[in-house]
């Protein structure tokens, strides 16, 4: 998926490095541009209009490629994909079945939602299903191009029984990756309300040098730059030495029956909020120096005189909420 604004830059990006290494590769926009080339689909820009964008690609790549491909990958100009490691993880499954693959969150669909920039594979079954019933139903898919992409093709696929698969690895590493890795080796603290994503994924986090599996398929959010750079990095800068001990095939997902509960993060702890200082005033109270005399008489009795303050414990609290990103 790309736009107009892109086709020099990220998209290019795509073209010199990853992109080519799919059998087929097509760049999606609203205008044909011969030069990268692009496929011009009767739709408009923006987020708002990238389902519509979405639906028509898929109808697009099925009418004309269906015979000559076995799985197709949607992704964005700023997805940086794997795609050796892709083929590798499908290779364990049927694409004759109704499957799709990428990164999951947990809200507004029942059975879960792929995110759209980490980019999601749909199985032959899967887009046969989408175009020849889905495409033109609307009580299955939502026909107007408006919606949030990546979960209207969720509840589309959820009304005609594609099921949404666990791509982690056998050892519950990610393999899609909606962000940069950056935020996923280094991902802070993770407790619910301190960043949205904690809040929406489906399986455990996982980070450090255990964040991503030895198998990763995608990260999202990789400006043009280091587009090349990972590419360098992944295909050409290449220690000696080293041996692939990966099985020919990948061992299942830890959720493959697809059984396991949603994962929640844990609230973040309270720090209890030290107790309040009252100061003392001094104002208007008498000091008696201590009787040294033998008299009988007794100084009269005198009341030390404390200012009481009270104190409104409700302005003392901290709103810990962190702003979530939108």
């Amino acid at each position: 998926m790309t736009s107009p604004a892109n086709h020099e830059t990220k998209a290019l990006a795509v073209k010199e490095t990853w992109g080519p290494r799919c059998n087929v590769l097509l760049f999606m926009s609203s205008t044909n541009d011969t030069k990268l080339p692009t496929v011009g689909l009767p739709v408009g820009e923006g987020r708002d209009a990238l389902w519509g964008k979405t639906r028509e690609a898929f109808r697009y790549v099925w009418e004309r490629y269906q015979y000559e491909v076995d799985w197709i990958l949607k992704a964005d100009d700023d997805t940086y994909v794997i795609v050796e490691n892709l083929r590798y993880f499908l290779s364990g499954f049927n694409t004759l079945e109704p499957l799709y693959f990428g990164h999951k969150f947990k809200a507004i669909v029942k059975n879960g939602f792929f995110s759209g920039g980490a980019g999601y594979a749909l199985s032959k079954e899967a887009i046969r299903r989408f175009v020849t019933i889905g495409y033109h139903n609307a009580s299955l898919c939502r026909k107007d191009h408006g919606g949030a992409e990546d979960v209207e093709m969720a509840n589309c696929m959820e009304k005609l029984n594609v099921s949404a698969m666990d791509t982690r690895d056998s050892q519950g590493r990610g393999r899609f990756f909606p962000f940069g890795v950056n935020f996923h080796y280094f991902p802070g603290e993770i407790y619910a309300d301190v960043h949205w994503y904690w809040n929406a994924i489906y399986y455990p986090p996982t980070q450090g040098r255990n964040c991503c599996s030895d198998s990763t398929i995608s990260f999202h959010y990789i400006d043009q730059r280091t587009m090349y750079i990972l590419d360098l990095f992944f295909y050409q800068i290449r220690p000696f030495g080293l041996v692939d001990n990966r099985p020919a095939i990948p061992e299942p997902p830890p959720d493959v029956n697809l059984t396991a509960p949603r994962w929640f993060a844990p609230p973040k702890p309270t720090t209890p909020t030290p107790p309040t200082t009252i100061p003392t005033s001094t104002k208007g109270t008498t000091t008696l120096k201590p009787n040294t005399t033998t008299s009988q008489t007794s100084a009269p009795s005198t009341k030390k005189v404390v200012t009481q303050k009270t104190v409104d414990s409700s302005s003392t609290m901290v709103n810990a909420n962190a702003t979530k990103k939108n």
